[in-house]
């Protein structure tokens, strides 16, 4: 039997393993590359929304629309993932963390502690949510705007003195 057939086979085999891996290898490093960019771009853009807040440069209007468009996508959210029609009474942490989101979204007047927990609510479903849909930046740019307004309203990071208590 000629084993030079055999150890070409072997050989070709071997290439093309080695190609499979060096291609599955290359494409894992550019999806991490691709959402390291993407977180990079997303906190570029709430930095600067959280400044525009913070300078007073955002206009009320904006703030509600932005408002809108949160409710609309976490309601949209905190639906879909609750569907299941025998699913227990145990209300989840995660239904907690909307509800309690949501009702954050609906005070026109946070305290700094508040603002503080929006944007920490928000970064969390913005980390859940990407994935399944581009949009859910918009909370994180809402929350980062009203953590900016608040602490222009009350002063410079950090200052809580004249914030009222809760």
């Amino acid at each position: 039997m000629d084993y030079s057939i055999i150890e070409f086979l072997v050989g070709v085999v071997t290439i093309v393993g080695f190609m499979y891996k060096f291609e599955k290898d290359t494409r894992e490093d550019v999806e991490r590359s691709i959402g390291r960019l993407a977180d990079v771009i997303g906190n570029v853009g709430e930095t600067i929304v959280e400044y525009l807040g913070s300078r007073d440069i955002l206009d009320p209007k904006d703030v509600r629309f932005l408002r809108a468009e949160v409710r609309r996508l976490t309601s949209t959210a905190t639906l879909g993932s609750s569907m299941p029609v025998f699913r227990s009474m145990a209300v989840t942490e995660q239904e907690t963390e909307r509800i309690r989101l949501l009702e954050l979204i609906d005070k026109d007047d946070l305290t700094i502690e508040e603002a503080e927990e929006l944007y920490r609510l928000a970064r969390k479903f913005y980390r859940e949510y990407i994935e399944k849909t581009p949009d859910a930046i918009k909370v994180l740019l809402y929350a980062a705007a009203m953590r900016g307004i608040t602490y222009r309203k009350y002063g410079a990071l950090g200052k809580q003195s004249n914030q009222p208590s809760t």
